[in-house]
């Protein structure tokens, strides 16, 4: 009843075979291959890598942290497993940068740990065409910790005179939430995730 399918089989580019639709001979089916890469290559689409990978910019082309962010989010509420908690401690900034990569890359860089004044180390700083952000990467170890973090974030900012960054934080708690929450600090804004 699909009449895409149905003109395809009424001009010989489909075929039935075991009462499913099937390209009919290698030549229609390079010809397909083809046109359907050059669609993907050329289609505004902001979709790919199963849906996480969303370039979420706004009308003047600035990268909406925020919902990157929080797409992050989702993406480890959906795949994290207990098992991965000593790789996560270690390396879950890793892996939130191979998610950002995709998002940032032809339009900007990011730059981890660079060093900054008094020799100290911004955890992860991003550029987006003239947009400049700061994302902190933080372990949950309570709230004494998490104060200290929203500190050094906030000294980060200062620094790059920015009035807004974001703090990402790995919880290894057996009851942990995914949760998101905006903070001011010190005069700054805070967007605080926690995966």
């Amino acid at each position: 009843l699909n009449p895409i399918v149905n003109q395809g089989l009424m001009y010989g580019i489909f075929k039935e075979q075991d009462e499913k639709v099937a390209i009919h001979n290698r030549v229609y089916e390079q010809v397909l291959y083809d046109y359907m890469r050059s669609k993907k290559e050329t289609s505004p689409s902001k979709y790919s890598f199963n849906g996480y990978v969303q370039k979420f910019e706004d009308s003047d082309g600035f990268l909406d942290m925020k919902k990157t962010i929080l797409k992050f989010q989702e993406f480890m509420k959906e795949h994290y497993s207990w098992r991965d908690e000593k790789f996560l401690e270690r390396e879950g900034r890793l892996i939130f940068l191979s998610f950002l990569k995709p998002n940032v890359n032809g339009k900007g860089s990011i730059a981890k740990e660079p060093v900054i004044g008094d020799e100290r180390r911004i955890d992860i700083f991003l550029t987006y065409g003239k947009q400049q952000e700061v994302i902190e990467a933080k372990v949950w170890r309570g709230q004494t910790y998490h104060e200290r973090g929203m500190e050094q974030l906030s000294d980060y900012l200062d620094m790059r005179n920015l009035k807004q960054g974001y703090l990402l934080i790995f919880d290894f708690n057996k009851n942990k939430q995914y949760k998101s929450e905006s903070i001011k600090f010190k005069g700054r804004d805070i967007f605080a995730v926690w995966v």
